[in-house]
């Protein structure tokens, strides 16, 4: 037993478990001790990859384990980085990105290779791969530009986008240089280079998305399918790129772009992908890369720091005459500058491949290894410092300057009927929605006034429960809303005008009448009463798994108040989804329409149909429709200058047609923009997450067989007041418990009642570690909560409360600390830190 717990305590740590869970503790502590220091997070990383490292304290191993965790990292970043990559932006700025990108390799390349040369005496096969490394950049800081909102903006996009001529030139350079070892470089090198590669471009950029687009549309969202799907396709391809003789990271970064279109950039699978890297495979990288430095060696060796000195000052000073060079051919602020500066300075993928591959082949000694590692460290702390300066004064700039009003804050109402389709709905409100608002979506319930109104009541609050996780695991803010109402145009009215509403998202079958589109003639009373904008869909597919975006406008839709507003919401819609946009109307009307649509941001790449007239598309061998192309049209309301006939009867034309058509209806809005805050005086009823949560009201590690059981032990702390409904309350929430809990994160189930037992909302919380079944869930359940509001608030209110469980427990590391405590006082700081506005 001795000899078994000294194995396990010996340095470095060999047992697998206690060095995940060292390395889980380094990611936590790091960034959080670096914060106090206003240091950027990615170097508390690196450094305590160094102190724990084989070379200092000897904690950790830079085992097989952190290798291959490191790489996965390596890699990810490259994905992520072509995923989020705004390509609309991209195409419109790829000369600059070709610019930037070029002249940020060459001056590096050059200045480099000739220091190595006459300082340090190197090879000439050495000086071109040692320099090679300086020109190439990893986007370690994109993650900051990411988080300040930044990703959109001309200078990130050119930096980003000149990632590709740089890494390319470096790792074509470092397939050179490696295979001159070996002998000649002739033409048959050259020939199986470039066939390989275009063989392996073509097959990657043209095949995966063909494959993305059939699986997302065969296999249902729900779940992680996608996310591995994304993961699987991306490091199979780096893999694949190995084998067409360039590095993997080159084939991350490509596998990233192809699927960008898959993956909208405000959605669950989005969020998912940013949470896993961010905080798993990217701060393990990091680690693994401070784990390489060997601080003895700056003792004992000269040669090293000469060599370290000179890496260091070389890429720093390259890098920055690179990025002022370029901001002054193309035209971008100083601020802008230094920001294309802190993303490219830093050094670490390519750089990584080509020294490893030049120690392997014996060009590089181990001076160079140490000063890759120290060159490294110091260019990722450089742009780290750099990008949190002048990243957050670019932000505060763009912030204060002047916005369009087709981009002003939208503050989007969802009404919802079928639970099925609300997920697709909700999406399509993330995706107008600007990422950068704080406005959250509400999505709506209408209940109809009559004898069975309670249990309409309890249906619509359980629909709206799971709109509002799904909303948590997009991270975007939901208000659920509740109304009972005489009828459901009534109740969407009052809510439209109590809340300002701007947008309202609705849902139609595509098997009603031309105008009615959701209950009846609500629509019609609707478009009647109520100004706003409406966008109305029908889905025949699910829209991450679209190419082009086919945008219909009548005559004289650009003399509407709400143009400018309406088209802004379809390219929002375009951009997030990485669609193109395709612009149909009148030859006559394309000449002023073109122009127009270009000034409107967000940039899209736009193509045009011309069409005799609009009517064209009534007939069903008119203007043809591509495999997965969304019908978009600009619709107009009777006392509209742009209103015909037909435009009414354009919709049931669409739908009429052989094949299935996702189709949006656009009705522009007929008053401006109102940006005031929305009232939302129900809402602001509801408790926070503290006021609801107390320690008294929580059984840690029970053991129970039964719902029933949990229920009981937790409704002995109910208040005095209310002990005599215990019963009556076990009873609704074990008939709740058997009918319809809510698994809100696997493991963790939620019972929810509105009573009038209670004058407050409280929430209980109870854990069974050995699990607790429940009729309707398929795993069990390791942690219950109950909420109760009582019935003096409004429903508004107990939904909002549901929100509020829902984003705590939407991070995983609240969760894991919830199924581990062991007194009820450890879960105070969760509950009382935790933000709950919505």
């Amino acid at each position: 037993m001795l000899a078994l717990a000294q194995s396990h305590w010996s340095l470095p740590v060999t047992d697998p478990v206690l060095t995940f869970a060292l390395v889980m503790l380094i990611i936590l502590i790091a960034p959080l001790v670096m914060q106090r220091l206003r240091v950027p997070g990615i170097i508390g990383l690196i450094v305590a990859g160094v102190i724990v490292g084989p070379n200092a304290l000897g904690i950790l191993d830079r085992n097989e384990t952190i290798v291959l965790l490191g790489t996965v990292g390596l890699l990810y970043i490259m994905i992520n980085a072509g995923l989020e990559m705004d390509l609309n932006q991209f195409r419109r700025y790829r000369n600059h990105s070709l610019a930037f990108g070029s002249i940020s390799y060459l001056v590096p390349q050059v200045i480099g290779a000739f220091a190595a040369l006459w300082i340090l005496g190197f090879s000439v096969q050495a000086s071109i791969l040692l320099a090679s490394m300086f020109g190439s950049h990893t986007l370690l800081t994109y993650p900051m530009a990411s988080r300040l909102g930044l990703t959109k903006n001309p200078a990130v996009t050119t930096a980003v986008g000149g990632t590709i001529v740089t890494d390319t030139s470096a790792l074509l350079v470092l397939a050179v240089i490696a295979r001159s070892t070996q002998g000649e470089l002739g033409v048959g090198f050259w020939g199986v280079l470039v066939s390989s590669l275009a063989v392996y471009t073509a097959a990657v950029w043209w095949g995966l998305p063909w494959i993305g687009r059939w699986f997302f549309r065969t296999v249902p969202a729900e779940g992680p399918a996608h996310f591995v799907f994304l993961m699987a396709a991306g490091y199979l391809c780096a893999f694949l790129a190995l084998v067409a003789g360039v590095q993997p990271i080159l084939g991350a970064f490509l596998a990233g772009l192809a699927m960008n279109k898959l993956v909208p950039k405000q959605s669950v699978l989005m969020a998912r992908v940013s949470f896993a890297g961010s905080w798993l495979f990217i701060p393990i990288f990091l680690i693994s890369v401070g784990m390489l430095v060997d601080p003895r060696v700056f003792v004992s060796d000269l040669q090293t720091w000469k060599v370290a000195i000179l890496m260091v000052v070389t890429v720093i000073s390259c890098k920055f005459l690179a990025a002022m060079i370029s901001r002054r051919i193309l035209g971008y602020t100083a601020t802008e500058g230094w920001v294309m500066f802190g993303l490219t300075v830093n050094q670490a993928a390519a750089t990584l491949a080509a020294v490893v591959v030049g120690f392997e082949l014996g060009i590089f000694d181990e001076s160079v290894v140490n000063g890759t590692v120290m060159m490294i460290m110091a260019s990722c702390l450089v742009g780290s410092v750099v990008m949190q300066k002048h990243g957050r004064e670019l932000a505060i700039r763009q912030s204060e300057a002047t916005e369009d009003l087709a981009l002003a804050p939208k503050r989007i109402l969802v009404p919802l009927r079928n639970p099925e389709a609300a997920p697709a709905i909700m999406d399509v409100a993330f995706m107008i929605r600007e990422k950068q608002s704080h406005e959250p979506v509400y999505p709506l319930a209408v209940v109809q006034d009559s004898d069975d109104a309670s249990a309409q009541v309890a249906a619509g609050e359980k629909m709206l429960s799971a709109a509002v996780t799904h909303a948590a695991a997009a991270d975007i803010p939901a208000v659920p809303v509740t109304r009972l109402d005489t009828n459901a145009a009534e109740g969407i009215v009052r809510a439209i005008r109590e809340l300002r509403i701007s947008t309202v998202v609705m849902g139609w079958t595509g098997v009603s009448t031309t105008r009615s589109f959701i209950f009846g003639s609500v629509l019609d009373q609707l478009l009647k009463r109520c100004p706003q904008q409406f966008v109305v869909c029908r889905f025949a597919e699910p829209l991450y798994t679209a190419k082009r975006l086919v945008l219909v406008v009548p005559p004289f839709a650009h003399r509407e108040v709400g143009f400018a507003d309406a088209v802004a919401t379809v390219k929002n819609l375009a951009s997030q989804s990485g669609l193109d946009l395709v612009l149909s109307a009148r030859a006559s009307d394309l000449e002023t329409l073109e122009p127009l649509i270009a000034k409107i941001k967000p940039e899209v790449k736009t193509e045009t149909m011309p069409v005799p007239v609009i009517e064209s598309w009534l007939h069903p061998n008119g203007p043809g429709l591509e495999e997965h192309d969304i019908f978009v049209l600009l619709a107009a309301r009777e006392n509209q200058v742009s209103w015909r006939p037909s435009i009414d009867r354009l919709p049931k034309a669409i739908m009429s047609r052989p094949d299935p058509v996702t189709m949006l209806v656009v009705y522009p809005s007929e008053q401006a923009v109102d940006i005031a805050p929305p009232l939302a005086r129900e809402v602001n009823r509801a408790m926070a997450l503290a006021e609801l949560f107390d320690t008294s009201r929580v059984e840690l590690r029970l053991s129970a067989q039964t719902p029933r059981e949990v229920i009981d032990a937790l409704l002995e702390h109910l208040p005095p007041d209310a002990s005599a409904a215990a019963g009556r309350l076990a009873g609704d929430l074990e008939r709740i418990a058997g009918e319809t809990p809510i698994e809100i994160t696997p493991g963790v189930v939620l019972l929810h009642t509105h009573t009038a037992a209670i004058e407050t909302a409280m929430v209980f919380l109870a854990t069974v570690p050995e699990g607790l079944p429940f009729q309707k869930l398929r795993r069990d359940a390791q942690a219950v909560f109950v909420l109760l509001t009582p019935k003096s608030l409004p429903a508004s209110a107990h939904l909002q409360h549901l929100a509020r469980i829902a984003g705590l427990l939407h991070d995983p590391a609240n969760r894991d600390a919830i199924l581990n405590a062991d007194t009820p006082a450890a879960l105070e700081p969760i509950f009382q830190s935790t933000k709950t506005e919505p």
